[in-house]
């Protein structure tokens, strides 16, 4: 009930927003002749959207709007894009909308993720300026970046702002929590190359997540193919839930490793919490009312999962001795002792970056297939199909 009044909330500011921007449109549109009426603008939902709950889109056949939600506890509009490809249909806009002229050419695309997303959409061609290449494994972004046909634009959190500058791309794609005055470098925003920021990561849903190719589309007028390669995910998900929902047995999971001084368990609404439930286990933080991670010291892992059934998700780690070399506790759970331990490290690259974290975001399928192929082997026959991103600790 709360879920469903949060997000009736959320479509009646969408909707306020909307006629709030239709205002000042309107206001701003004059005709030829001043004794015509004005004309009158109208834009229609994309009902079509219907797990992400960070982003929204509304369009006509001159311009698309797109709404960020980026606030934690509720869903204001955090930022506002107008994509068009007609300057004349965007006079006297508002300045706090970000203007985007479509489809965009020249790209920036601060994440692994944005730029699998845009490859996906077949426009590596126009991919060129990227994060930290240490992250990637998609081969031709690897090529183009050796011969400086892509760019390599931060090591780490900051931008390098005259390279920026210098490429001017159409578009940056950049990770934010959705307010641009406090997630993007002022001195960028000064230079008006748009800025678009991406929530995905704020989705609980894996089916959420990989909806975000939808936003990346708008940008590159490449709506249809978006659809489509979300439809085909969506409908292998759900066969897959499905499938997993018909079995009796739910083995016991948890996940990941202690850091430091510190365990980040993923909470119980969280993106894996979710997908361990698709998957047919028993999360053992399921009850969790956390959609990030909560940190928890290695004693209050222990007495929870120290019997547990299955352990995933170790780091970059893949084998039991580079486990037990950062801590031999390890040794003590039963997950370990039998050997059900896996990661999601079959390919990576020189420097340990798996391609889960590329491909995974936008294909929830595959890695649903490959948690209930470990949590539920006697289901590998009807699956029929090899693990695309896990392999079992040696």
């Amino acid at each position: 009930m709360v879920v469903i009044l949060k997000y009736t909330l959320m479509l009646v500011k969408f909707f306020k927003n909307i006629i709030c921007v239709l205002i000042l449109l309107l206001l701003g549109c004059k005709t030829s002749n001043d004794n015509k009426e004005k004309a009158a603008i109208t834009l229609t939902k994309d009902t079509s959207i219907k797990y992400a709950k960070r982003f929204a889109i509304a369009s006509n056949n001159n311009i698309t709007m797109l709404y960020l939600f980026g606030n934690k506890d509720n869903f204001d509009t955090t930022a506002t894009y107008i994509v068009y490809a007609d300057s004349s249909a965007i006079e006297n806009i508002p300045k706090n909308i970000t203007a985007v002229k479509s489809p965009c050419k020249n790209i920036a695309a601060l994440s692994s993720i944005y730029a699998t997303m845009l490859c996906e959409l077949g426009l590596i061609d126009n991919i060129i300026a990227i994060d930290n290449i240490d992250y990637y494994n998609n081969a031709e972004i690897i090529s183009r970046f050796n011969s400086n046909q892509i760019i390599e634009l931060s090591k780490g959190i900051d931008i390098d702002l005259e390279q920026t500058i210098q490429l001017n791309p159409d578009i940056i794609f950049t990770f934010g929590m959705g307010d641009p005055k406090k997630d993007v470098n002022p001195k960028l925003l000064q230079t008006k190359i748009p800025v678009a920021i991406s929530l995905d990561h704020k989705e609980e849903s894996p089916l959420a997540r990989a909806e975000w190719i939808k936003f990346f589309a708008a940008f590159v007028n490449k709506k249809e193919l978006a659809d489509s390669i979300f439809n085909s995910v969506e409908k292998k998900y759900n066969e897959l839930t499905a499938l997993a929902s018909s079995v009796e047995n739910k083995p016991s999971v948890f996940n990941d490793v202690k850091y430091s001084d510190s365990w980040f368990m993923p909470g119980g609404k969280s993106y894996v919490a979710n997908l361990i439930n698709d998957a047919g286990a028993n999360y053992l933080w399921r009850d969790d009312a956390n959609y990030g991670s909560i940190p928890l010291s290695f004693e209050q892992v222990y007495v929870k999962a120290k019997e547990a059934d299955f352990w995933i998700n170790q780091s970059t780690l893949k084998t039991k001795t580079e486990l037990l070399s950062f801590d031999k506790r390890y040794s003590e759970f039963k997950a370990f002792k039998n050997g059900n331990l896996f990661n999601n490290t079959k390919t990576t690259n020189k420097k340990g970056y798996s391609t889960y974290w590329e491909t995974g975001m936008i294909y929830p399928d595959k890695i649903l297939s490959d948690l209930i192929q470990i949590f539920h082997p006697e289901l590998k026959s009807e699956i029929k199909n090899n693990y695309y991103y896990y392999e079992q600790l040696n």
